[in-house]
């Protein structure tokens, strides 16, 4: 799916980041994407969804880390790509499909082992 489902975008609008696990660059790592609605931001009105302003981070974690539960700190992180600012829906859609193969894939945030 290369779209947000309208669950996905009342979440987003609402404050709850979504996130989903991605293809690695290396067997020793672990790779995700995270979007979240920028802070003080957050709408409850679906045609307020062209206005919010949105963040992104995409990022590879060593798999130690989330294996033994260690604690994730910008030092460690490989190929982060950290996009602030992104303005509307439309935009969002347009940077994720950059790094997420199958929109629908994104979840609560808590729902994957999402270390940030």
């Amino acid at each position: 799916m290369k779209e947000l489902d309208v669950k996905q975008i009342s979440s987003l609008l609402v404050g709850t980041g979504l996130a989903c696990e991605i293809s690695a660059s290396s067997d020793n790592n672990r790779a995700f994407v995270k979007v979240q609605v920028i802070e003080n931001q957050k709408y409850l009105n679906s045609q307020d969804k062209n206005v919010a302003h949105f963040f992104l981070r995409k990022y590879e974690v060593p798999a130690d880390y989330i294996e033994n539960d260690w604690d994730v700190t910008d030092e460690v992180l490989i190929g982060s790509v950290h996009i602030i600012g992104i303005k509307g829906i439309k935009q969002l859609v347009f940077h994720l499909n950059m790094y997420v193969d199958d929109l629908s894939s994104l979840v609560g945030e808590w729902k994957c082992d999402n270390p940030l």
